[in-house]
């Protein structure tokens, strides 16, 4: 009994943690029924952010189809999708389950998502389903997301219908003009009309952001100087020469006002500080309330540097603060073999997911430049202890350039929640060192 227990607080763990082991646990132990824990799965999505993560009903879909309970599950999970009003990352999540049960011969799932969609209650005017309906019912669905919208339209001019799903439908339809259908059938029905009007504005006011050659200095000022716009991430601020680089840096030195040193650092945590680290250092070491941005560029900007100071600091902070996240970044050009230990201990004070996830970029940084086999032991580590799905396919192909992945995690890797997990098994199956 205590076994079985323990199974399945295994199960549970890599199926909130979105991993593939819950797949060999399940395999491994056909008497145990696991059902209610996968029942959990199907109507929350555990990923630490399911915006960009999407949904996991793939990965759920095929533990239903696996269960012995798969009837039982299928129908509670249904009754579930017209009764959540709430969760718009669950509701999403089922949506996408109830398109796979429609296609595996459940055919009461196509009305019961038209029904929890006509019967959304959600106060933020968020609408799941889109993409769901139209891919079961196609014309019909989008003039039936039209009404709905419409009549929300109708009722609150600030709610906006966003034309995405539309647009994905038109591209794979080419012989119908959706948006012809649309116009024709908003004159019959006046919340299709409103929503028709919004779409139509929408796309009037959308404009494409212009494609740059090359991002040059006067790019990357024009971004320091807008304070509504930041500088984001990108690979592209390789484009810049030397010479542009050291025009920033100079201006960085003299610049007084705070705000605008932390666009620059913003800067200078993608490409490194052509001169002496020593202002920035000085940025680093204080804490800034009002804005804390300051500092965190500050020490982001210093990954690049070599120093015996900046090491002794790192460690300082590492080793006293309950979350040294910021100051990971530190060891990135400034660590020693035998340095996993402590990042081993890092990760072994909590276990929180919040906590996981604020460490994740420190370990990236860090063993991306540091390609040694001691990464095994805290990437492992991170790789079993976080439910992010992205990140996770950091630390997967992280681990097999330092020609570490393990055989385990190869195969887990194969039914993974997150896709682009799933891809890297693809990639690396054939070619991976096993232990």
């Amino acid at each position: 009994m205590q076994n079985i227990s323990k199974i399945r607080k295994q199960f549970f763990k890599s199926l909130i943690a979105g991993t593939g082991e819950c797949f060999l646990i399940l395999k491994e132990n056909p008497e145990i029924d696991f059902s209610d824990l996968i029942y959990k799965a199907s109507i929350i999505n555990f990923a630490y952010d399911p915006g960009p993560e999407g949904s996991r009903a793939d990965f759920i879909y095929k533990l239903i189809i696996n269960s012995k309970q798969k009837n039982k599950l299928i129908k509670k999970i249904l009754k579930k999708l017209k009764t959540e009003e709430k969760d718009f990352y669950a509701l999403q999540q089922m949506s996408d389950l109830a398109v796979q049960f429609f296609n595996a011969g459940y055919i009461e799932s196509k009305s019961i998502l038209y029904y929890a969609f006509e019967n959304n209650q959600m106060e933020d005017s968020s609408f799941f389903g889109e993409k769901q309906l139209i891919e079961l019912f196609g014309l019909e669905g989008i003039f039936k997301i039209a009404e709905v919208i419409g009549k929300k339209i109708y009722e609150n001019s600030e709610t906006i219908a966003y034309p995405w799903f539309i647009n994905d439908f038109q591209k794979k339809n080419k012989s119908i003009d959706v948006n012809s259908e649309i116009k024709k059938a908003s004159k019959k029905n006046k919340y299709i009309k409103f929503y028709y009007n919004s779409i139509i504005n929408y796309k009037l006011d959308f404009k494409k952001p212009k494609k740059i050659k090359r991002i040059d200095y006067k790019y990357i000022k024009e971004k320091i100087m807008n304070s509504s716009i930041g500088i984001g991430r990108t690979k592209r601020v390789n484009e810049l020469t030397n010479e542009e680089v050291e025009k920033l840096a100079s201006e960085f030195l003299v610049e007084k006002d705070k705000k605008l040193k932390e666009k620059y650092l913003s800067f200078f945590k993608q490409r490194k500080f052509p001169f002496d680290y020593k202002q920035i250092f000085e940025i680093a070491k204080k804490k800034n309330k009002k804005n804390p941005r300051f500092q965190w560029n500050a020490l982001e900007s210093l990954k690049f540097f070599s120093s015996k100071e900046i090491r002794e600091y790192a460690l300082e902070k590492i080793k006293s603060l309950k979350n040294p996240c910021d100051y990971l970044c530190l060891l990135t050009s400034n660590y020693k073999k035998g340095d996993y230990k402590l990042l081993v201990e890092i990760l072994n004070r909590r276990n929180d997911y919040h906590y996981i996830h604020s460490l994740v970029y420190g370990f990236i940084d860090i063993y991306e430049v540091n390609k040694l086999k001691e990464s095994k032991a805290p990437l492992e580590l991170i790789y079993s202890k976080m439910n992010c799905g992205m990140h996770r396919a950091d630390i997967v192909k992280i681990l097999f350039d330092n020609k570490v992945l393990s055989q385990k995690i190869l195969n887990e890797i194969k039914s993974d929640s997150y896709y682009a997990v799933r891809k890297l098994y693809k990639k690396f199956f054939k070619t991976s060192k096993r232990d």
